[in-house]
């Protein structure tokens, strides 16, 4: 009979694959009932654990490793992806692990593979981009290596993960847009492949729908979270669609593009068009004009993510944990205080 994993173990025997992780552990903290049926599972379908999760409490190496795509857009290129590497570095370092940041592409798998996961020199990773998750967290649940997500990938909901309110954060910006009487507002976003893109575009319809303001679906525009793509795509609009008074730009990044299109392009921030950006990133204040944004904890995403893998790997936490955390709208000058849309 071939090999079963934990997650098929967990299904067998009704239970979560937290469950099954405590009876593994002899964790006191599972009914008498479940743990009988774990056992029965694992006895019919003779379990056993990877050699590599086995040795994780025995032989640790201390080191976490970090994996995140090698496009230069996703990774080291734009504040964001500093500030969270920073807060995982901080935690691992007030914890006394060391960490490895890794680009994974599709050609590195089987590399991966060979020196990370057969030969066990992470205790855990933390994955970053959703493409790294999809091409490597099932084999890190099949191997039942320590993993967290940085991130929302529904997909994988028995990978704990810490994320942001997308959803809320654009909800809030686009009704402050509202308030100051806009009505023709776009949204510039990032790929709809992306979880958090896809919420945050959500965010905006439903902050629209509540107001009882038509929604206008060639006001959305797609692009990438650069600043090229804001500038690009903002010259674009302006172009075919100038009744357009404010806009929701999905990453600071993509609203500092936008923002230089629009001083190219002769028109005044915010008296003829408000901008409203996503992550309060550190030139956010020092924009022309500073701008207005949702402000993310970034670093704190990188700390929690951090303290999750670490608690996992210790046996401190076996149950999968989906963390939210609350994203403010920061109002500085880019929208003005409008009483009226033009």
């Amino acid at each position: 009979m071939n090999k079963i994993n934990i997650d098929q173990v967990a299904r067998y025997a009704f239970v979560s694959r937290s469950v099954v992780s405590r009876v593994l552990n002899n964790h006191p903290h599972v009914s008498d009932v479940a743990r009988e049926r774990v056992l029965n599972v694992i006895k019919k379908y003779n379990y056993q654990r990877n050699s590599a999760a086995r040795s994780l409490a025995a032989k640790n190496t201390r080191e976490i490793g970090i994996l995140s795509t090698r496009n230069p857009n996703d990774v080291m290129s734009n504040g964001f992806s500093t500030l969270l590497y920073l807060g995982v570095f901080e935690e691992c370092l007030a914890q006394r692990y060391s960490v490895r940041q890794m680009f994974i592409s599709t050609e590195m798998k089987e590399e991966f593979q060979k020196f990370i996961l057969n030969e066990h020199t992470l205790d855990g990773v933390i994955l970053f981009a959703e493409e790294v998750t999809d091409l490597l967290a099932g084999e890190l649940l099949t191997r039942e290596i320590p993993a967290v997500l940085i991130g929302h990938a529904p997909g994988f909901s028995s990978i704990s993960s810490v994320d942001v309110d997308n959803f809320a954060g654009s909800y809030s910006a686009v009704t402050h847009l509202i308030r100051l009487g806009h009505r023709n507002i776009g949204a510039m976003v990032g790929s709809q492949l992306l979880q958090e893109s896809q919420d945050r575009l959500a965010g905006y319809r439903k902050a629209l729908e509540d107001a009882g303001v038509p929604l206008n679906e060639a006001f959305v525009s797609i692009g990438g979270y650069t600043q090229k793509s804001g500038h690009d795509k903002m010259l674009s609009r302006l172009r075919r669609q100038p009744e357009i008074t404010a806009w929701f730009c999905a990453s600071d990044t993509m609203a500092m593009g936008a923002l230089s299109a629009l001083c190219k392009s002769g028109l005044r921030v915010p008296d003829d068009v408000a901008v409203v950006g996503f992550d309060d990133l550190s030139f956010a204040r020092y924009t022309i004009p500073p701008l207005t944004t949702i402000r993310q904890p970034i670093s704190q995403k990188g700390q929690y993510a951090a303290r999750m893998i670490i608690d996992r790997i210790s046996g401190k936490q076996t149950d999968i944990e989906h963390r939210n955390l609350k994203p403010d709208l920061v109002i500085r000058e880019s929208c003005g205080h409008r009483s009226r849309a033009r």
